[in-house]
């Protein structure tokens, strides 16, 4: 701090009004002129004859170090000083940086390469069309197989590349069959789009089919009404522990997935080594795969999130409003993920992708099957009449 002293013999002070209105303070100039001054004016300085003012400055470290700082930056040579060094410093080090990482991904790619000639999806359903749609148009080269009940719906994917169930136009890649030897014989990877239901009866009819060693992709969400099973549990106890299982989950409308907007999935082993190729193999610029080991929590997200989102749609339908809605949701969110954890899962995998962008979507959109279930419950449908009318399966009414 600076304090001001002026010499008794010359002092005199001019109070009055300046022409802007402001105070006029020592000599006629105005208290920001002063201050300005005694900014400007160097720490010490020395009284002059006459009465002139003198500095005095108290100590002040902090400020001492900054003005200190200042002139060393100031006088020391610096190759960046002008803005157009900075810019071209700035240039150099981002192509550096683009360079690196061209490098790794490259170098990466060429340890990572998948190689896919067959792909074998069991069931025509919506979901199931759709990833065989993605796989297709990944490798153009390779042969997806779509492996269906109706020799009808076989013909038309083979010859029309229509799925009648979804009218869809798929590849040309795709083609369909009702042979379990056509499809899964040779397959790079199998992916399982079978409704959890009929899972059990259909795996023991193809089981001998199935090469050993080749992951199998479930693709099928929900709890097997008569065991209480996973899907993972229905097809490890049908295939034997030896044969790679992943789940595939998340939040995935089959159109969308078919359309090529952006979709997020997880995929979840106990070895994650099946995960890592599984997210290799479906990765794309509109399809990002997370990887996890918590196989249980990626099941029983995927499950249960379906019976929250018919609750939701029968507040819908009954006309409870949002309130009731979103309270709904998060209490069933939260029950979700107390007894996912109990039965061994993660609590972050239920308020992840697979677990609350799920609840999310299927609970809050009506492209969702199980939410419409929902909607025509709370209006008055029966059961039996909104089942009947549905050509694709909810698997929230079994669960």
């Amino acid at each position: 701090k600076t304090s001001l002293r002026f010499s008794m013999a010359t002092s005199k002070r001019f109070v009055g009004r300046s022409g802007r209105g402001g105070f006029v303070g020592v000599g006629g100039r105005s208290p920001a002129v002063e201050r300005r001054a005694r900014r400007v004016a160097p720490p010490s300085a020395p009284t002059t004859p006459g009465g002139s003012a003198t500095f005095q400055t108290k100590s002040n470290p902090a400020g001492s170090l900054r003005n200190e700082t200042r002139s060393r930056r100031a006088a020391r040579p610096c190759a960046l000083r002008s803005d157009e060094d900075y810019r071209r410093a700035v240039r150099a080090s981002w192509r550096r940086l683009i360079l690196w990482r061209a490098r790794r991904s490259a170098a990466q790619d060429e340890q990572e390469q998948v190689v896919v000639e067959k792909v074998a999806v069991c069931g025509g359903g919506a979901f199931g069309t759709a990833l065989a749609t993605v796989l297709a148009r990944k490798y153009g080269e390779a042969a997806v197989t779509v492996l269906v009940r109706d020799a009808e719906v076989a013909r038309s994917i083979s010859e029309d590349h229509v799925n009648p169930r979804v009218e869809w136009t798929l590849p040309g890649n795709v083609r369909g069959t009702t042979s379990p030897a056509d499809a899964l014989e040779g397959c790079d990877l199998i992916v399982w789009a079978i409704p959890v239901q009929a899972s059990t009866s259909f795996v023991e009819k193809v089981k001998d089919h199935v090469p050993p060693r080749v992951p199998v992709v479930s693709v099928s969400k929900g709890l097997e009404v008569t065991s209480c099973r996973t899907m993972h549990e229905v097809l490890e106890r049908a295939l034997g522990e030896d044969q790679p299982l992943v789940a595939l989950s998340g939040p995935s409308f089959a159109k969308e997935v078919m359309e090529g907007l952006p979709t997020n999935l997880v995929a979840a082993s106990e070895d994650e080594r099946h995960a890592r190729f599984v997210q290799q193999v479906f990765a794309s610029p509109t399809l990002r795969v997370n990887v996890t080991r918590d196989v249980m929590g990626v099941e029983i997200g995927g499950a249960l999130k379906n019976v929250v989102a018919i609750a939701a749609g029968i507040v819908d339908g009954l006309g409870l409003g949002n309130n009731a809605l979103s309270a709904l949701v998060a209490q069933g969110t939260a029950e979700i993920r107390w007894l996912a954890v109990r039965m061994g899962a993660e609590a972050s995998t239920i308020t992840g992708i697979a677990g609350v962008g799920d609840i999310m979507l299927t609970s809050f959109v009506n492209l969702s099957r199980n939410r419409t279930v929902g909607v025509r419950l709370g209006k008055g449908e029966s059961l039996d009449e909104i089942l009947s009318s549905m050509t694709q399966v909810a698997e929230g009414v079994k669960t």
